[in-house]
């Protein structure tokens, strides 16, 4: 028989019904999606094992060993493998947004837009940002719904804060920008042109060309994109 596949609660992945214990008193009801110590515990396992092995390659057996709890605990937080990437993603999207900082409409512009880009960039290639983006990449084709919700989790955040930013500055008559959404998505490639897809081929820049490397695009990229966008 085909798995019987329904949408997990607050879950935006198809779940594989067939794969989880069959009854409903084979597993405690699911915790508050908190942060508790398990959670963490299986969090940091997971992403682990993502990262060493591909997200095909890892199953959920595999991951409850790597986090050091059972795989019917493992079941009681996380349904499935794609549930717990997207819980992965959501963390990184929350540390991506705290590290990224404020954009201040009030403060001068091109400084502040320099310094997100500078800020972005960095995040993006010092953490293992570049990895889950391989990963979400090569898992898209076959499970669309992996690939949108690493999407909406990243890129589609920072392109909605970006352009709340630029409404601002528009709003003020600084700026002269008819779609501010698609303003802001060609900003952030401006950022990152020559320096995140190369890294994901794995051509990224040594350690000490790093910081100058991405002060020259961002600066370049901001500037260009100020010529464009500037009133008057």
């Amino acid at each position: 028989m085909p798995p019987t596949m329904s949408r997990g609660p607050g879950s935006d992945v198809l779940i594989d019904r067939s794969a989880l214990p069959s009854e409903a008193g084979d597993a405690p009801a699911r915790p508050e999606a908190g942060d508790t110590a398990k959670r963490r515990q299986i969090i940091d396992g997971a992403r682990a094992l993502f990262l060493e092995r591909g997200f095909d390659s890892a199953s959920m057996g595999e991951i409850a060993r790597r986090a050091g709890v059972s795989k019917g605990t493992l079941y009681v937080y996380f349904e499935n493998k794609e549930q717990l990437f997207c819980a992965i993603m959501d963390e990184e999207r929350r540390t991506h947004l705290d590290r990224l900082g404020t954009l201040d409409p009030d403060r001068d512009t091109r400084e502040t837009l320099i310094a997100f880009g500078r800020a972005l960039v960095t995040f993006i290639l010092k953490t293992k940002t570049v990895a889950a983006m391989r990963a979400a990449i090569a898992i898209a084709e076959r499970m669309p719904e992996v690939g949108r919700a690493f999407y909406a989790r990243g890129p589609a955040t920072t392109i909605s804060t970006m352009a709340t930013y630029l409404d601002r500055k528009v709003a003020q008559g600084e700026l002269v920008i008819a779609d501010t959404r698609l303003a802001a998505t060609q900003l952030l490639d401006l950022y990152q042109t020559s320096l995140v897809r190369p890294a994901l081929f794995g051509l990224e820049p040594s350690d000490a060309e790093f910081d100058e490397r991405v002060e020259t695009v961002v600066t370049a990229g901001v500037d260009l994109f100020l010529r464009a966008h500037k009133a008057g």
